[in-house]
């Protein structure tokens, strides 16, 4: 004979429950894809079911069973929670809506209230030691908050009071919550208000044939004569049948009934709502994927370019290249370096290895300015291209508002890789080559430097000079590598403050854990 399975312990799926709710309360569909709003509302009455229904009931099985009144505004929710209460201890009026916060009613002597960080809590002891009564706000109220506090809530019931009138049971939002409802396996019980005597007999007929439509033909009904306008608590006895009957259904075995029977449909829909959210996360990282890619295509083409002026020598072409030909011209403070069989008089050495040092530092100036103008462009650029992408994707609402960088910024950016460049140089010098004991007659402190930055960005005869000086070209070739890199990083480093929004945004691994909880959870329903 094969193992017989055993379901897991409550231990196990209480942690399972813990993910779940931690996964799905994570959840964001920002993208205006397909069913993208519906999944969103969701993800938060799942995450309401979880925490506030499932939750409670395997941690503890003596939690009473969760009896919501739910319907259309100004019906009289709170005017028949106040009379099973036996006071007022939900606003009622005329004044819509009344109901803002939810309240909940409950026996003295239960302490483990559920939903009451939902809602305000009463005690009463006309309330059933077995349950709670819940007034919800209007499903159909003109505040989005307080419809969307009544669907949570009635994710959180085992047992829906629908409530409505003679003259609103027609409403199209409650009853297409209702069908909702009746999906997810939630007990449902029907109590009609202000009913006319006249039209007891066609409003209970017309009833029972759309409940019947919709498979609720075995949901309770009850109805509630009309009297004539009044305030505070309804006449005493107008309540007795719904009274009693609550009353029954607090009896331990019966409410055990309901939850049980309630929690069994919310695990049922818990799985195919985990599996209904995991597609709806995968479209979303699909969108997060393809604006990743263009962000990082967005950069391609100015760090490609740039590299390119770089490799070419068109970084120093113009003002840096006009410079050196004239310091290096016969006469120019540079000439000795351009022309090596020429040499300094004795007596001038010093004062003129100093003049030339200036002249390097004036080339190697130009060279960086021309570097940082063109680079500053193509960080501008690529930075414009990105945040025109993100518009055209109709993205733009996801990023904080300071990913683009300005003119300014861009030029502190290039100023910075520049910087950090030349120090680089510095280092390579003492890395890739030894100075020769001409360089140190020719050039004073920091001389060097600069020559290697004017050849190593293009300038062919700094570049021959550089490598007369060190012995051999190295330390040039190691510096334009390391420049290629540097403004290679600083075009995509555009993208950084892009990237680090989509790195919140719903990605594959947040399906594909929603799906292992889908069958971890079918696992432990097939054992049980």
């Amino acid at each position: 004979m094969g193992e017989v399975r055993r379901p897991e312990p409550p231990a196990s799926l209480l942690h399972l429950l813990h993910d779940v709710h931690r996964e799905v309360s994570a959840l964001s569909f920002p993208f205006e894809v397909e069913d993208a709003h519906r999944q969103q509302d969701l993800a938060v009455r799942v995450a309401t079911q979880v925490r506030s229904h499932l939750l409670p009931r395997v941690a503890d099985d003596a939690t009473p069973a969760v009896v919501v009144l739910g319907g259309s505004t100004g019906v009289g929710k709170s005017t028949i929670l106040n009379t099973l209460v036996g006071r007022e201890v939900s606003a009622a009026g005329v004044l819509r809506p009344t109901t803002r916060r939810a309240v909940i009613a409950h026996h003295p002597d239960v302490h483990a209230v559920p939903l009451r960080d939902l809602a305000d809590a009463v005690s009463a002891p006309s309330i059933p030691p077995g349950l709670v009564l819940l007034d919800a706000p209007d499903l159909d109220s003109l505040e989005e908050s307080n419809r969307d506090m009544a669907r949570r809530l009635l994710e959180a019931a085992d047992l829906w009071l629908f409530v409505t009138s003679a003259a609103r049971y027609g409403d199209q939002i409650p009853w297409s919550n209702l069908v909702r409802a009746r999906q997810r396996g939630l007990q449902i019980a029907v109590v009609v208000n202000r009913v006319p005597a006249a039209a007891w007999k066609a409003v209970r007929a017309d009833l029972l044939s759309r409940l019947d439509g919709l498979g609720l033909g075995f949901a309770p009904l009850f109805l509630i004569a009309d009297i004539s306008p009044h305030e505070g608590l309804l006449p005493e006895g107008a309540l007795t049948e719904l009274r009693e009957w609550l009353t029954a259904a607090a009896g331990q075995h019966q409410s055990r009934a309901i939850i049980k029977r309630t929690t069994r449909g919310a695990w049922s829909a818990l799985h195919d709502n985990l599996l209904d959210l995991a597609d709806g996360v995968a479209r979303q990282a699909g969108m997060a994927r393809l604006l990743r890619d263009a962000t990082h295509r967005a950069t391609r083409g100015p760090a490609e370019d740039m590299v390119r002026a770089v490799t070419a020598g068109d970084v120093a072409a113009g003002a840096p290249t006009t410079r050196w030909l004239t310091l290096a011209s016969s006469g120019g403070a540079l000439a000795p370096l351009a022309q090596p069989e020429r040499t300094a008089r004795p007596g001038f050495r010093a004062r003129v290895r100093d003049q030339r040092t200036a002249a390097a530092r004036q080339l190697a100036d130009d060279v960086v300015a021309a570097i940082e103008t063109l680079l500053c462009d193509a960080i501008h650029d690529a930075s414009a291209t990105i945040q025109r992408g993100w518009q055209s994707s109709g993205a733009v609402h996801l990023l904080r508002g300071d990913e683009l960088i300005s003119a300014d910024a861009a030029r502190d950016r290039a100023a910075a890789t520049t910087a950090a460049w030349r120090r680089a140089v510095d280092d390579l010098i003492g890395a890739e080559g030894r100075p020769t004991a001409r360089a140190a007659a020719l050039l004073g402190e920091g001389g060097l430097v600069d020559i290697v930055v004017a050849g190593a960005a293009g300038i062919s005869g700094a570049s021959r000079a550089a490598a007369d000086l060190l012995g051999g070209p190295d330390a040039i070739d190691a510096a334009r590598r390391e420049l290629v890199t540097a403004v290679r990083e600083a075009v995509q480093d555009a993208a950084t403050p892009f990237l680090a929004v989509l790195r919140t945004l719903p990605n594959a691994d947040q399906a594909t854990r929603l799906r292992v909880h889908a069958s971890e959870l079918k696992e432990y329903l097939d054992a049980v």
